[in-house]
């Protein structure tokens, strides 16, 4: 195992370090690039460079892949950067570690570039080095690759995971065999539609409350919008359209179904809780599980949990909601040519989603990593994930916008909470949010232009 090299800083000794002027993450200007080395060269003196780690897995983990690293690249140390935490912290951490000085090479974690160029211009235009080395793009799922790798048309990250809200609709066979429900399907081409869904969640619903059909929504912001191709933000992230007739349309199809239905966790009257514990406890016939599908299926072991895994009812459209997780050569780097041998390095064999236990965004990978992880669930369709992540539709625009956390804890969570309550009705709720929303969208864009 590598010696832990994790430089690590507290944000007071970093921003003191930067001057007293701090870090804006409204500014976005961090620097030019680094000296660029000759077109194709590595070098064999011995090299150090630096990686900005959000991520998941354990530092063991995260070692081990620096082992492998080294035994292939000897001249080459690998120092780590603590930048863990949310987007936005994680980013201000990014920010003041540059401010400060730190020749930051290599970024991972976050889910798109226009997060990172837009608050702080901290990663850099990888295309020439894509042509150069012939690398292939085409084992990436396309859209989603344009939506978070790509900015004003330039390439800038890569996906090497999959994280996001919900990473399987999971069901529990046995639930719906007792109530006489016929099996969903696994088949992304043909998947069941909403009306089906919302008639199966009704009929494996008690009426005393104690058992559910769906667990939980997933994120209440996108997850079921997205089946009806319903946005919060136009694709130019200029305007915002929460009152637009096909986001009200797919919210009133949701809260029906919490407050009319009342056939989710949710939902007022039900005794199962929300989440995932109500589906292994047998008390939620349907789960959406966030993230980590491998651990999710292991967590169903010696619960009675007959698991199998299912499309997403339709709207228009059929997706997981889930958003790759994306890395990059920082705009500070100074050994370009080192750190993108590094990061294609952590894309073979999807060696950084494996250290950090997440879904590969390289498709290829895909089947070897659903034998590795579901041999126990023989039955459970888990292959059905591969098409899943293929046809996998990109995220709602909001989430990638800078201001998103600014958007979600000063607008949108507290308009939520009103409608959960119901004190607001949800087509209210996403016409009042609408002004304060584009102000942020507004004001965002009047800040990049100084």
């Amino acid at each position: 195992m590598v010696p832990d090299r994790t430089v690590r800083f507290s944000r007071r000794r970093i921003l003191a370090s930067a001057g007293a002027g701090g870090v804006s993450l409204g500014l976005a200007a961090c620097g030019a690039p680094g000296a660029q080395e000759p077109a194709g060269g590595v070098s064999t003196k011995p090299v150090t460079l630096l990686w900005a780690v959000r991520g998941g897995g354990t530092p063991e983990m995260r070692d081990k892949l620096l082992a492998d690293y080294k035994s292939a690249r000897p001249n080459v140390t690998v120092e780590q950067f603590d930048a863990s935490g949310g987007i936005a912290p994680s980013i201000e951490k990014i920010a003041a570690g540059l401010a400060a000085g730190l020749a930051i090479d290599f970024i991972n974690g976050h889910l798109a570039s226009r997060q990172l160029i837009e608050s702080i211009d901290a990663v850099q235009e990888i295309d020439d080095l894509i042509r150069r080395d012939k690398f292939d793009l085409n084992k990436y799922n396309k859209e989603a690759l344009e939506a978070t790798g790509r900015y004003e048309g330039k390439l800038y990250t890569l996906p090497y995971a999959y994280g996001g809200d919900v990473a399987a609709v999971a069901y529990n066979k046995s639930l719906f065999r007792q109530a006489g429900v016929p099996e969903p399907s696994a088949d992304w081409s043909k998947p069941w539609t909403f009306d089906e869904f919302r008639d199966a969640m009704r009929r494996t619903t008690k009426a005393d409350g104690s058992q559910v059909g769906l667990a939980s929504i997933g994120f209440w912001v996108h997850t079921f919008p997205m089946q009806w191709n319903a946005r919060w933000l136009t694709n130019d992230y200029k305007t915002i359209t929460s009152d637009s007739p096909p986001l009200i349309d797919a919210f009133t199809k949701l809260t029906d179904m919490i407050f009319k239905d009342r056939v989710t966790g949710l939902s007022p009257g039900v005794s199962t809780g929300s989440g995932d514990n109500a589906f292994l406890q047998g008390k939620a016939a349907v789960a959406l599980p966030c993230c980590y599908a491998s651990r999710f299926a292991r967590s169903t072991k010696g619960t009675g949990v007959e698991l199998g895994f299912i499309t997403f009812p339709k709207g228009t459209v059929s997706s997981l909601d889930v958003s790759p997780v994306v890395m990059g050569l920082a705009k500070a780097s100074k050994q370009r040519n080192e750190a993108w041998d590094f990061m294609k390095f952590t894309d073979d064999k999807s060696r950084l989603a494996a250290a950090e236990e997440r879904i590969p965004a390289v498709l290829p990978d895909m089947m070897p990593w659903v034998k590795q992880n579901f041999t126990e669930f023989p039955d459970s369709k888990a292959e059905m994930l591969v098409e899943g992540m293929r046809v996998a539709k990109p995220l709602e625009p909001l989430r990638y916008h800078p201001q998103w956390q600014k958007m979600s804890t000063d607008v949108l969570e507290p308009a939520w909470k009103e409608v959960m309550d119901q004190k607001r009705t949800v087509a209210d709720m996403l016409k009042g949010v609408k002004p304060l929303l584009q102000q942020i969208v507004d004001d965002h864009a009047r800040a990049r232009k100084k």
